[in-house]
């Protein structure tokens, strides 16, 4: 089994989940008292998030990688980042650290191309739901992504802010992005990638029990724990 070295803390919140999820997949595959091999550096998201406001992704990049650098010193034989939004620099954090990077984006399109899906909606920052991030990486299998209009897109980067990753889980926060999945749903969406590994917190696939949730962060875990194990 390879050590997995986890970029965590953006925010801790989703981390904790990362840290479940993958050692409970590893306890799956392999039974008994097996768990995950995990080495974490865990940042202050205060700065990361300065640094994001600010629009300093060079600074982002460097921090990144010299986190990544210490997590291969101490052993880690791969590298996920538990956060969507920092994949924007994902090429450029690998090269630098040299290890493999766990890409929650390609994760996450191999996700959808099993279930055969070619049109998705996107909810995330708005780093994230800006960026070409997803449009590219999906359409160059020939799939589509769809974003909420400016206005909704403000709300998630504001719930996401300042309730998520904080720990503060509203109902009527969850009501208000269901009703703008259920009107991307409308457009054509044949699915919704949860693509902030904070929102699936908030939004279950019990929610939207007749269309397709991609929770990018139980989807990156998975694939982490299967690298590990290759």
């Amino acid at each position: 089994m390879k050590t997995i070295g986890l970029l965590g803390g953006m925010s801790w919140e989703s981390t904790l989940e990362y840290y479940r999820l993958i050692n409970l997949e590893i306890k799956n595959k392999l039974g008994g008292s097996h768990s995950a091999k995990i080495l974490m550096y865990s940042f202050d998201y205060h700065e990361l998030e300065k640094c994001l406001s600010e629009g300093r992704w060079d600074l982002i990049t460097t921090l990144l990688i010299q986190a990544g650098q210490r997590l291969k010193q101490a052993g880690a034989e791969l590298l996920v980042m538990c956060a969507n939004t920092m994949h924007i620099v994902a090429d450029a954090v690998e090269q630098g650290v040299g290890l493999p990077l766990i890409h929650i984006v390609k994760s996450t399109l191999d996700q959808a191309k099993k279930l055969g899906l070619n049109k998705l909606a996107l909810l995330g920052t708005m780093y994230t739901m800006e960026s070409p991030l997803y449009p590219t990486i999906f359409k160059a299998s020939g799939l589509d992504i769809i974003l909420p209009p400016k206005r909704a897109m403000g709300m998630i980067h504001r719930t996401i802010y300042q309730e998520l990753i904080l720990g503060v889980l509203k109902a009527s926060s969850r009501d208000q992005f269901l009703s703008i999945i259920n009107q991307l749903k409308d457009e054509g969406a044949q699915g919704v990638i949860l693509g902030c590994t904070e929102i699936p917190l908030l939004i279950k696939p019990e929610h939207l029990p007749d269309f397709f949730v991609l929770d990018t962060m139980k989807i990156h875990a998975m694939a982490a724990a299967e690298s590990a194990l290759s």
